[in-house]
């Protein structure tokens, strides 16, 4: 009788172990699931913040853009108020306007003396002309910019800055909207200085400007060229970002 209740205390024992073992694995199993259900979830969370996240950087550009062409017309409205206070409050005998239809600025305090035509025979040098046309750009005048730009590369054509002004005109048509034109102007300077250090800035631009005009095929084979040629620059990172905005996964 003794051996018979030794050994059923010790199935007892046995039992119990099993069960705890039982309750110890469907306890980890439930932790288990739990985890991954945790994990799915924030898959889905995570995704959904990479999609609104890229939706702000489009309005964010968008909004950039109308910035952009509001500034211009803010500067332009200043410029024609300018030329008519000068017009107004000329003395009689008084120059008229200069070529181009710019007001002349005999005190050299007017704010819109960089757009000043400078006297002839005396053409600005090529770092004046070069800071003139990028302040215009900056103040968001990209007209006076374009044509500042374009006095550059036919007054200058052989500096170090001929390639980036080029390469602004391309910006400046492309605030404006103007994407077709945008799209020759990058064009140009990637075929006349491939080597420019504005290679890389161009190529991006262009694929923006492509998928702008709606032309995604081109704007993808732009977009992961730069990627492919510059791996490591900011442009590359931008149109990673860009491609995958317009639903192209890239490494």
């Amino acid at each position: 009788m003794n051996d018979i209740e030794k050994e059923i205390q010790a199935l007892e024992r046995k039992s119990s172990s099993k069960e705890e073992v039982a309750k110890l694995n469907s306890s980890v199993s439930q932790q288990t699931q739990q985890l991954l259900k945790s994990n799915a979830d924030m898959g889905v969370k995570l995704g959904e913040l990479t999609t609104k996240m890229e939706q702000l950087e489009a309005k964010l550009e968008d909004t950039n853009r109308r910035l952009s062409q509001l500034s211009q017309q803010i500067a332009e409205t200043q410029g024609d108020l300018a030329r008519l206070r000068a017009s107004a409050g000329g003395a009689p005998g008084a120059p008229g306007p200069a070529p181009g239809g710019l007001a002349p600025n005999p005190s050299g305090g007017s704010p819109d003396a960089t757009v000043v035509a400078p006297p002839a025979g005396t053409p600005p040098g090529p770092g004046e002309l070069y800071d003139t046309a990028t302040a215009d750009y900056t103040k968001g005048r990209y007209a006076l910019a374009i044509q500042g730009f374009e006095d550059y590369l036919r007054t200058y054509p052989n500096t170090d800055l001929t390639d980036n002004a080029q390469y602004w005109i391309g910006e400046c048509h492309y605030a404006q909207k103007k994407f077709p034109e945008a799209v020759e102007d990058f064009d140009k300077l990637l075929k006349e200085w491939p080597k420019s250090d504005k290679a890389a800035a161009a190529l991006l631009k262009k694929g923006y400007a492509l998928a702008e005009l709606g032309q995604k095929a081109e704007a993808v084979v732009q977009l992961q060229y730069v990627v492919h040629e510059y791996p490591s620059s900011e442009e590359a990172r931008l149109a990673r970002a860009r491609l995958k905005a317009l639903g192209v996964e890239t490494r």
